[in-house]
């Protein structure tokens, strides 16, 4: 049994789903949520039958105190559930003046990252691995998206590989290495 098969499959994140926020006063990196909510489906099936929230409240017990608003939810994922709790200010300032008609929306948000964060998405986030720039490098090269032959290319590929002298007719340098590392990567 792989007890870490999950984690090890969704815990490195994709730095063009990420942006620097700053949350009050403190720099962080903040995943996309749409990513992330796409990322379990493709781990768990659809959201809200296979996985997802149940038994979802909110306690206003300290909005008069505090401002603050709890959300308390069962997450279940195939085979699994476990609760969740999350806390925002249902003001957006902090004189309590402006209501933020938006607060459930993002605390359920919040606890949606805190719960997948416990299975291991975006964990490279969550461990401060993104606080390091060559890591955040590193990151961009292993997602960097790989370049595919076009038509004209996937023709110099055929003819080179009949005959090598083929590439000799490419008059643009970087056109001719374009061709030899599809080649070289066995296109």
């Amino acid at each position: 049994m792989d007890n870490l098969k999950l984690w090890n499959s969704v815990e490195k994140t994709n730095p063009a789903h990420t942006k620097s926020a700053n949350v009050r006063g403190n720099k962080i990196t903040a995943i996309a949520p749409q990513q992330q909510i796409k990322n379990a489906t493709e781990q768990f099936g659809i959201y809200g039958k296979d996985w997802g929230f149940r038994a979802i409240s909110f306690d206003y017990e300290l909005i008069n105190l505090t401002g603050i608003v709890v959300f308390h939810g069962v997450f279940f994922f195939p085979n699994a559930e476990f609760p969740i709790t999350s806390s925002i200010s249902a003001y957006k300032d902090g004189a309590r003046t402006k209501p933020d008609a938006d607060f459930a929306k993002k605390v359920e948000t919040d606890a949606l990252t805190k719960a997948l964060s416990k299975l291991g998405f975006n964990a490279d986030v969550f461990m401060g691995m993104y606080d390091d720039h060559k890591y955040v490098q590193m990151m961009q090269e292993e997602f960097k998206e790989k370049e595919v032959p076009n038509a004209i290319d996937k023709t110099w590929i055929d003819e080179a590989k009949k005959d090598k002298s083929a590439l000799n007719q490419i008059i643009d340098p970087v056109y001719k290495l374009r061709i030899e590392l599809f080649i070289k990567e066995g296109y």
